[in-house]
């Protein structure tokens, strides 16, 4: 771990992000006299410095651009108005700007960060005024909001991408070993970083981005939660090709949480140094003063992995005639000591530990069934995220993870029996614009033939995926199995870690529009990959009512009896009632018939025989009709009644032989599945044995590889000092030569 150097340095300045140049600046804020014209504050036990008044500057019209080598705390400032400005025009002035300010607010949530700050600060005088502090623990806190640290990457990947519209080509992600320690390394070849938008990138919220088309940034937060969820400590190279008229320039800027930490801060300082190039030669670019400018290098050296203002300068090297090059050091770790990062598993690839990659029956599924080898690989590798996280990649962009460039993956190109559908919001229901309507590709995976459990939405958000594989679908048994859909959803917001989306109302529309393709899709194709195709069961309608009806209603009548009742009499002269026919179950207990009776008076007539099925007959067949009727019959005689009887009770004889058959049967199968299921148990121990054996064999040749690299570094190393012995040896033998000529 990278941890303060020993080495002599001064007291570090805090410098405003707007100051200027003056010697004011230079000053140690935590010395800093309090203004006599303040009022008394009152007295409370507070750590030193806290929420002190900003001094007063010398009277400007407009505060310079955020620009220099000032070591910067990452907080909002604003300036001060010209001194020449009475105190009642600042009483006016303030009560105009806030009137303008309760105009132009927003009063919904989401689209109140839309926020754009005035170049000057506004024309309010606030130089007695407290201004906002953020403490170093900020850093992590706001970290925090990437539960996931694949999500992180994702941001660093969106920053590259969003440079496409200044030139870049490639974003490289890589690992670099420093002192035997890993560091993650981010490197693009855009447009780079001026000084000013060196100092922006380090700060909280300053985002260009959000009006600009085609950019997926919008936040001006998305670098510092990654890089702090990364790792504790950053550094950044960028070099920006002077355009217009201005020079080229590049910077270095060190976002540290080790320094803050180690240090006692109580505000996020940024030291920041840049240079310009004159010539064919990189000078220094002063802000203040050459003594500033010498503190924030000696700062940044003493806190970063490198040893030498010359090792600083050389990382420009691995950049062209512009780009950014992220240097992340101090990687988090688990709570096992082990790097959150596993950099070993895959040499082109990086994973985070646990999940899915554990589980080798899952490890095992995704390598056999390439189709759904993205749904159970993306959450612990950076490859397969990478592969999907964008709905398009520009022409001639590619990302590098490792040495090996991420193929680029079209998730709809696994499904099978697609279909597409287009929603658009209700309150958007007659815009054109395309951003306000979502084009719903929906079908079934490749693999889901073999009943793997993958289903969810990949929704997309201005090209970049926000919840891959969502599933809104929480059903009971198999439902909803194998079913992929992807849209591209710009009508919703997504949170800050652009890991899910704001909870609003066309959210919630959205996911019950969802569900409910989900369901009519599989309810109506189950059956194309192997499951039972799901009935509707209605009462009885026409056939244009049938084809009148929605397809889902069959969700409603599933609880239905298989009870068919008759319509009821109209009362007609000349028209009989029509029975209403009742299946009784064979071993229902019959009713006595009095034979002494009238036929009038029996309320039931049996069928005749031919009603009743044969011998052979499966038991779901067996039903006794009986048929309610209204008009007097004649009671069969008794002969009949007693050889009804003697067939059911053969035919109980043969059902129960035919169960008895059938246990028998099914308890033959279930001995079979024990004995396979004891065979398949014993296999996969052999298989584990061999795997845990592949891995001592893989163990013991990486350790002699590793063995026979530090002996040939040895002999190496011996042969370069042999070397040096032996061209010392022959110049003293020419100097001698020459002594004697």
């Amino acid at each position: 771990m990278f941890m303060k150097k020993n080495r002599s340095h001064q007291t570090i300045s805090l410098i405003s992000i707007s100051s200027s140049s003056s010697s004011d600046s230079d000053e140690d804020e935590f010395n800093t006299q309090l203004n006599p014209n303040k009022k008394q504050r009152v007295e409370a036990v507070l750590p030193a410095g806290f929420l002190d008044p900003i001094r007063p500057e010398k009277p400007t019209v407009a505060a310079p651009p955020i620009t220099g080598n000032a070591m910067v705390p990452v907080r909002e400032e604003i300036n001060n108005v010209p001194a020449a400005a009475t105190a009642e025009q600042g009483k006016q002035t303030a009560v105009t700007s806030n009137t303008a300010a309760v105009v132009r607010n927003c009063k919904q949530f989401w689209r109140a960060g839309d926020y754009e700050g005035i170049s000057n600060g506004g024309d309010v005088s606030l130089a007695d005024m407290d201004h906002v502090r953020v403490h170093p623990r900020f850093l992590h806190s706001n970290a925090t909001s990437h539960k996931w640290a694949l999500g992180a990457f994702a941001e660093l990947l969106d920053n590259a991408l969003d440079e496409v519209c200044n030139g870049a080509t490639y974003v490289n992600v890589d690992m670099v070993m420093k002192a035997n320690t890993k560091m993650l390394v981010v490197q693009d070849n855009g447009g780079g970083m001026t000084p000013d938008k060196m100092r922006q990138c380090m700060s909280l919220g300053y985002s260009a981005k959000s009006k600009m088309a085609n950019t997926i940034g919008q936040y001006g937060n998305g670098f510092k939660t990654s890089s702090m969820r990364l790792g504790a400590d950053v550094i950044v190279f960028s070099r920006c090709r002077g355009n217009y008229g201005l020079s080229t320039t590049q910077s270095i800027g060190l976002l540290s949480f080790t320094f803050l930490q180690n240090t006692g801060k109580e505000d996020i300082i940024v030291p920041i140094v840049d240079y310009e190039k004159t010539g064919e030669t990189w000078n220094k670019r002063l802000k203040s003063s050459d003594e500033c400018w010498q503190r924030n290098l000696e700062t940044v050296v003493q806190w970063s992995p490198y040893d030498s203002e010359e090792e600083l300068v050389g990382q420009f090297n691995f950049l062209e005639d512009q780009g950014t090059r992220i240097v992340i050091y101090n990687l988090w770790e688990d709570d096992e000591g082990l790097l959150e990062l596993d950099f070993e598993a895959d040499q082109n690839d990086i994973q985070t530990r646990g999940g899915n990659r554990d589980d080798k029956k899952l490890m095992t599924i995704a390598n056999d069934h390439p189709s759904s080898r993205r749904f159970l690989t993306y959450r612990h590798s950076l490859r397969s995220y990478a592969s999907i996280l964008y709905r398009r990649i520009p022409l001639g962009f590619s990302i590098i993870l490792r040495g090996k460039e991420v193929e680029y993956h079209d998730i709809v190109d696994d499904l099978i029996h697609p279909q597409k559908h287009v929603y658009k919001p209700v309150a958007c229901a007659s815009s054109k614009d395309p951003n306000m309507s979502a084009a719903v590709t929906l079908g079934f995976i490749k693999d889901a033939g073999h009943h793997i459990d993958v289903q969810g939405f990949n929704v997309y958000h201005k090209n970049r995926l926000i919840r891959p594989f969502w599933r809104l679908w929480n059903a009971s048994g198999s439902d909803g199995r194998g079913v992929i859909g992807v849209l591209e959803a710009n009508f919703v917001e997504p949170a800050h870690d652009k890991q899910g989306f704001e909870r609003t109302t066309a959210l919630s529309r959205l996911e019950a529009r969802l569900i409910h393709l989900q369901k009519t899709y599989w309810s109506t194709n189950c059956h194309l990959i192997g499951y039972a195709q799901r009935r509707h069961s209605k009462k009885p309608v026409s056939p244009e009512k049938e084809e009148a009806s929605p397809p889902n209603a069959d969700d409603k009548s599933n609880s239905k009896d298989n009870t068919t009742s008759a319509p009821k009499s109209n009362g007609k002269k000349g028209q009989k009632s029509s029975p209403v026919v009742r299946e009784r179950n064979l071993f229902e207990a019959q009713p006595a018939v009095n034979h002494n009776t009238s036929s009038s008076s029996s309320p039931l007539r049996v069928a005749p025989e031919s009603m009743f099925p044969p011998q052979d007959a499966q038991p779901s067949n067996m039903l006794v009709k009986i048929e309610d009727v209204n008009k007097a019959g004649p009671t069969p005689p008794f002969s009949s009644l007693t050889e009804m009887v003697l067939k059911l009770m053969d035919e109980n004889r043969n059902l129960r032989n035919s169960l008895t058959n059938a246990l028998h049967d099914l308890q033959n199968e279930e001995d079979k599945n024990t004995t396979l299921k004891n065979q398949l148990q014993d296999a996969t121990d052999i298989i584990q044995q061999m795997d845990q054996e592949q891995e001592k064999f893989v163990t013991s040749f990486e350790e002699e590889r590793n063995r026979r690299e530090q002996a040939q570094q040895h002999m190496q190393s011996r042969l370069k000092e042999a070397t040096e012995t032996i061209e010392g040896l022959l110049r003293k033998v020419k100097m001698l030569e020459a002594g004697l000529h």
